[in-house]
């Protein structure tokens, strides 16, 4: 966020990130798919469970499962996005392919489906972090289905979809991660507020870095001046 945007070290930096996420990405939904098709597996027990501890605990792990799915694939059709629309930018048609639109078809029903858990089952973690994939994959539907709506829409689904990432991925670090390095406060009922944190501070970041840019790029509606020869250097 802090380099010169298209500058050597944002790109580096930039595709250092891609390929790290990328990562995170593919041990998610490894960690998941293992969790959800053979929680029993994944675990070692100090003691023999009965039935009903069986039962709770498959519960429990396939839920985590499937959150933490939901979060891997909001993770990538953000980073899907981010990469895309820069690669086609003078080409948008270019991105909208079967892939692209199926992969965010996919995190809107499994928004819609951590939607209906945590109503059912009164999940406020599910509840909370539903409509981060809404409003990603409704974002990016949106893009690919209308196409870009100004000469520099591309570099704002860019900046709104990398910022994404970063959303899904400190929230599966937290809820995952985060109970292992802060066990004490994992068990009180304040630590869900770590939970939506990164939500509670990245949807106002997108807003507010969007915002700013289309002042700069003279695209706010307001009233338009000479090109700035420094914003043309950039492309």
């Amino acid at each position: 966020m802090a380099a010169p945007k298209g500058g050597r070290v944002h790109v580096r930096i930039g595709w250092a990130y891609a390929a790290l996420m990328s990562v995170v990405v593919a041990t998610a939904l490894t960690m998941s798919g293992l969790a959800i098709a053979t929680p029993l597996s994944i675990r070692h027990f100090s003691h023999v469970l009965s039935a009903e501890e069986t039962a709770r605990f498959i519960a429990a792990s396939r839920d985590a499962g499937i959150f933490l799915a939901y979060l891997g694939g909001v993770t990538l059709a953000a980073g899907w996005q981010g990469i895309g629309v820069l690669r086609t930018r003078k080409n948008p048609k270019a991105f909208r392919n079967w892939f692209s639109v199926g992969l965010n078809a996919a995190v809107m029903l499994a928004a819609l489906f951590v939607l209906w858990r945590g109503i059912s089952q009164r999940n406020g973690v599910f509840l909370g972090m539903s409509p981060v994939g809404l409003f990603v994959s409704g974002g990016n539907l949106r893009y690919l289905v209308r196409g870009p709506q100004s000469k520099m829409s591309w570099w704002y689904d860019h900046l709104g979809a990398m910022i994404g990432t970063g959303i899904a991925g400190y929230t599966a670090f937290i809820v995952f991660g985060g109970a292992r390095i802060f066990p004490a406060l994992a068990h009180t009922r304040f630590y869900v507020l770590f939970w939506v944190m990164p939500t509670l501070i990245g949807v106002p970041t997108i807003f507010l870095t969007v915002a700013y840019y289309r002042r700069k790029f003279h695209e706010d509606g307001g009233v338009k001046k000479s090109p700035n020869p420094q914003v043309k250097a950039a492309f």
